[in-house]
């Protein structure tokens, strides 16, 4: 979480575009900036496990079997002038790749709201949603900085333990080897191409600058690793 904050200031300061994949060495909620963390909102299945909490909006997310990716915009890119658009410019190559795949994911096309709203973001609905057999499999939130966006999602890749109710995209095929090793770098490397040339960038793979690993572990001490800003109501 604060190395994607630290990429959202690279983008806001040094007008950097930034796309991370990364995964999760354990079942962890991340909870949403606005969300409240009340014990009477939490399931049995999932309360003990580890929580840290987004600098972006939306529901909580179950990160177990899945992808998360974080994509920072800077204010001088025509996509950060509509973040509803790029919302649909980020989820459109995800669809083409996944199709390339013969999964035939498609945005969900309209949104739903409850007077309460489930805790987990994949009990929400919101029409740029991607959707599998009708089940959600990708959700997105984002949070702008003087300009610049950083815009989270979660790509459900198999079925938690933790919230069997929500079945992802690999049920129904018998890829569980494949999911472990190869086809799991194939996708990010495949989501990455497909988006760099949506947004028309070129794709370059590097490490993190000296400057965000700075501010990255900085956050991380100050803020993400203290109980105050996890357990914080909003």
């Amino acid at each position: 979480m604060a190395v994607d904050e630290a990429l959202l200031e690279s983008a806001a300061e040094n007008n950097l575009c930034s796309l991370r994949w990364y995964r999760w060495d354990q079942p962890t909620i991340s909870l949403g900036y606005f969300q409240k963390n009340e014990n009477e909102e939490q399931n049995e299945s999932w309360k003990g496990l580890p929580r840290v909490r987004r600098l972006s909006g939306g529901g909580a997310i179950l990160h177990h079997h899945e992808l998360t990716y974080s994509f920072a915009v800077p204010a001088s890119h025509p996509l950060s002038k509509s973040p509803p658009d790029l919302y649909l410019t980020i989820h459109q190559p995800l669809i083409d790749v996944l199709a390339s795949h013969g999964l035939q994911v498609a945005f969900r096309g309209v949104s739903f709201k409850s007077q309460n709203e489930p805790f987990l973001c994949f009990g929400r609905g919101d029409e740029r949603d991607l959707v599998y057999e009708g089940n959600k499999v990708l959700g997105s939130a984002q949070r702008r900085r003087r300009g610049a966006i950083v815009q989270h999602g979660s790509l459900l890749l198999l079925t938690s333990e933790y919230a069997p109710h929500f079945p992802g995209l690999l049920n129904q095929v018998e890829q569980t080897s494949i999911y472990q090793a190869q086809f799991l770098t194939q996708l990010a490397e495949e989501f990455s191409q497909a988006i760099s040339q949506e947004i028309q960038l070129p794709l370059e793979s590097q490490k993190l600058t000296d400057e965000e690993i700075q501010i990255a572990r900085q956050l991380e001490t100050e803020k993400y690793s203290r109980a105050s800003w996890t357990s914080r109501q909003k």
